[in-house]
């Protein structure tokens, strides 16, 4: 009787079987992993963004002219808009983090007009409280909102409703979760 080399088409298809079992469990696993890096990524940079928040106000009596610029390159303070992860832009980031002030909802950046005069939008800044909130550019990531009257929550992004209190900057609705 001949011997042959090789393998049988039996053989082939229980190693593609094994292979899609595998496939089928770390495939949504590292999904998983990747957007609780992402979240405490996010978490991380507001919390950093607060210290300095703190920092700032204890040498200034004021939240008012914070710039976070010079921890974060990308930080545009016209906007009060960071992109995460650092270095990242519009089309490859991951959250989308905005620092405003608590009252006006307005960035707490100063601007100054060609006199060195505040402008009028800047005016309306009262710097006695900020927000923070990072917003996923992708759905069913958490959003998370950190203020400086003691809000801190995330809550899971699947439509444009779940974003509602988030984006009013008063809480993260009735599926909050505690970060």
């Amino acid at each position: 009787m001949k011997k042959y080399d090789g393998f049988t088409l039996i053989e082939l298809m229980v190693v593609l079987i094994v292979i899609a079992i595998f496939a089928s469990i770390a495939i949504p696993s590292y999904q998983q992993y990747m957007r609780k890096r992402d979240l405490a990524v996010a978490q991380q940079v507001s919390l950093r963004i607060a210290s300095e928040l703190e920092r700032f106000r204890s040498k200034n009596f004021s939240y008012k002219g914070f710039n976070p610029d010079y921890l974060y390159s990308n930080y545009d303070s016209d906007s009060g808009e960071l992109y995460l992860p650092e270095g990242s832009d519009s089309t490859n980031a991951k959250y989308l983090l905005t620092l405003v002030d608590g009252t006006t909802q307005t960035p707490l950046s100063i601007e100054l007009d060609d006199d060195g005069n505040e402008t009028i939008s800047s005016e309306s800044v009262t710097g006695l409280n900020w927000s923070i909130k990072a917003i996923p550019i992708n759905t069913e990531y958490d959003a998370i909102l950190l203020t400086s009257i003691g809000v801190r929550c995330a809550r899971t992004y699947i439509t444009d409703n779940d974003l509602t209190d988030i984006d009013a900057y008063i809480g993260c609705g009735d599926d909050a979760k505690k970060w």
